[in-house]
């Protein structure tokens, strides 16, 4: 292999490497705490249809808004405290904030908080 294309590999494999490690980190802080309640989207293991994972959702007595294009996450409700807890007891592997669509979810929804809350939200 040529140096150049081994420069461009290694370049290559960086970026991933980084992006990889922001895109975990960023997951993890925006998973919900144990207490949280009100409108999330549940993540549950691959591997698990929609019928096994909706079944687990409905054991938390949570109201379903919505199936996700994932077959192994969903759109749940619940005022309730503690409802993130109860989803992760059912099986749920993440739990994270619905957000509305925004500029800043735009490549990916990140559940934090926007960067600039001037802007306007759409949908």
């Amino acid at each position: 292999m040529a140096a150049p294309h081994r420069l461009a590999f290694g370049f290559i494999a960086a970026v991933l490497l980084l992006w990889a490690g922001l895109f975990g980190w960023t997951l993890q802080r925006a998973a919900l705490p144990p207490e949280a309640s009100g409108r999330v989207i549940a993540v549950y293991p691959f591997g698990w249809n929609e019928t096994t994972v909706t079944a687990a959702a409905m054991r938390t007595e949570a109201r379903l808004v919505r199936q996700t294009w994932l077959t192994n996450a969903v759109e749940l409700a619940s005022d309730d405290a503690g409802f993130a807890d109860r989803l992760r007891d059912s099986g749920a592997i993440a739990v994270y904030r619905a957000q509305p669509f925004n500029l800043f979810t735009l490549a990916g929804c990140t559940g934090l908080p926007p960067l600039l809350p001037s802007l306007r939200r759409f949908g």
